[in-house]
Formats: C-alpha cells, sequence, structure tokens
C-alpha cells in the first residue's frame, strides 16, 4: 500500500553550464571593479542582472567566498578588501612562491610556450591602447605558465590565488610598471631561455619587490 507520508520534494540540481556561466560573469565583475571592494552582494538584484535564477547565482557566490573574493562581514556578503600590508604581505610570500616555481621550471618549460609568451609581450606596444584585462592576461600567461611549467600543482594552485587577491586590490595597471614590468618579464624569459635557474629566480624575485615598490609609491603619491 502506498504511504500517506508526506515526501518533500528534492531540490532540482542546476545544470553545471548554468552555474559555472554566474560564476564567470561574477567574477569577472569582482576582478575588474564592476562590484567594487567593500559592496554588499545582493543576490536577487545580481541573479536579474545577469538573467538567471537565484539558484545558480547562489552556488556561484558560495564558490566566490571559498576562494576569498567574498566575504561575511556583520551579517553581510561583501566584495571583499584588501589592504596595503596584506597586499604587501602577498607579494612577499609570492616572491618566495614564485622564485621556487621559476627554479623548477627553469629546462622543463617548453620553447614553444616562451616563444608564444614572448610574442604575447612584444604585442604589448602602446601601454595607452592596452586595456587592463588585456595586460593582466598577458601577466598570467607569464606567471601561471611558469608556475605550471615547475610541475607542482600545488604550488600553481597557490600562486594563482595569491595572484587574484593582488588584482582585487583596486589600483589595476600602474601606468609607471608598463615599460619596467615588460623589460623585466622579458629578462625572466631570457634566463629560462638559457636555463640560467639562478638568474631567473633573481630576476622573478626582483621584479615581484619592484611591483610592490611601485604600489607603494603610487599611495605615496595620493596621499601628497
Amino acid at each position: 500500500m502506498p504511504s500517506n507520508t508526506a515526501r518533500v520534494a528534492e531540490p532540482v540540481p542546476v545544470p553545471v553550464s548554468i552555474s559555472l556561466a554566474a560564476y564567470e560573469r561574477l567574477r569577472d565583475w569582482l576582478l575588474g571593479g564592476v562590484l567594487p571592494a567593500g559592496s554588499i552582494i545582493q543576490e536577487r538584484r545580481l541573479a536579474d542582472e545577469l538573467g538567471f535564477s537565484r539558484t545558480p547565482v547562489r552556488e556561484a557566490l558560495q564558490r566566490l567566498e571559498g576562494e576569498g573574493l567574498l566575504r561575511r562581514q556583520d551579517r553581510f556578503l561583501r566584495v571583499a578588501e584588501v589592504t596595503v600590508t596584506e597586499i604587501l604581505e602577498i607579494l612577499a610570500v609570492r616572491q618566495s612562491l614564485e622564485g621556487d616555481a621559476v627554479r623548477s621550471a627553469c629546462g622543463r618549460i617548453s620553447v614553444e610556450t616562451l616563444g608564444a609568451i614572448r610574442a604575447k609581450l612584444d604585442a604589448l606596444a602602446d601601454p595607452g591602447a592596452v586595456s587592463d584585462d588585456t595586460h593582466w592576461g598577458v601577466d598570467d600567461l607569464i606567471h601561471l605558465s611558469i608556475a605550471r611549467a615547475s610541475g607542482n600543482n600545488l604550488l600553481l594552485c597557490l600562486i594563482s590565488d595569491l595572484r587574484r587577491k593582488t588584482r582585487l586590490f583596486g589600483l589595476h595597471r600602474i601606468p609607471s610598471r608598463f615599460g619596467p614590468g615588460k623589460g623585466e618579464h622579458l629578462g625572466i624569459l631570457e634566463a629560462l631561455e638559457a636555463s640560467d635557474a639562478d638568474t631567473a629566480v633573481a630576476r622573478m624575485r626582483a621584479h615581484i619587490g619592484n611591483a610592490g615598490q611601485a604600489i607603494l609609491a603610487t599611495l605615496a603619491m595620493g596621499r601628497a
């Protein structure tokens, strides 16, 4: 005989493609500054703006919170704010991790990969014509290709996560770093092409250290 006990309907799972699309759109908005640091996340409004139901948006927000791009504060979910102290700490850790990564990648990263990276760098000729997204995309290509070539997946994940937090700082591309940064990247590539691990490590650490100094200089000018 059929039971008279009412059954609770199981939630209908959201297709992975929809949940992923919501996640990628929201992540782009966070990293691009469309959703500013400190702003309160309103799930219903975001769902309306994205044209999705609230379920995939909720799943995307949970994932972004897990990645540290969103934080719970005063009962609200907010866009994470990264302080000057935090960004300098992140860069110091990146110096160590990316120094290890470039040493391990030396002799392992392919000539084809290095050639593709150099071509992308060479294409960044006019700083005024390069968008923040394009600039960051090339920067990601360089640093994450090296981390990937290290063969250490945990190292790759840590570097990728710290780079996301770096971008959340909100200064985006610092114009004064365009030329020097490009030259430093080319120097790292040259050391990798020559399989000179010690030089590659020194240049990577100097490159990240110079980025930290540029951030401090930019903030000091803003306070002057």
